[in-house]
């Protein structure tokens, strides 16, 4: 089923909104402890880290994967997790660049 679309007048009230709660959320002692500002900064910045899908599914990914090996140790979940991200396209050129950037660091 595909989403309606919404026009551009709507998201922006619903994202003020969603940025209203946030910010109200936020515990005062917490506010006088690191700073009224720095708090608002903060939060501002995960309300947009959220907005991204990619990163949203992906942390879906992690969540679900760390829920199935602290619920279920004896089926060794973290073994399986690992061949499976092994194998992955994405993981291959994360660890090339990890070796070459850690290669002239290793020849001092």
């Amino acid at each position: 089923e595909t989403v309606p679309c919404r026009d551009k007048s709507i998201r922006m009230r619903t994202r003020v909104a969603g940025k209203t709660k946030l910010l109200a959320i936020m515990p005062d002692e917490l506010k006088h402890i690191i700073g009224a500002e720095t708090t608002r900064k903060g939060i501002l910045r995960v309300f947009e880290m959220f907005q991204h899908n990619q990163l949203n599914r992906r942390m879906v990914y992690v969540f679900l994967e760390g829920f199935l090996e602290t619920l279920f140790p004896q089926y060794k979940f973290r073994d399986l997790f690992n061949k499976l991200h092994s194998r992955s396209k994405q993981m291959q050129k994360y660890k090339q660049k990890l070796q070459t950037t850690q290669a002239p660091s290793l020849q001092k």
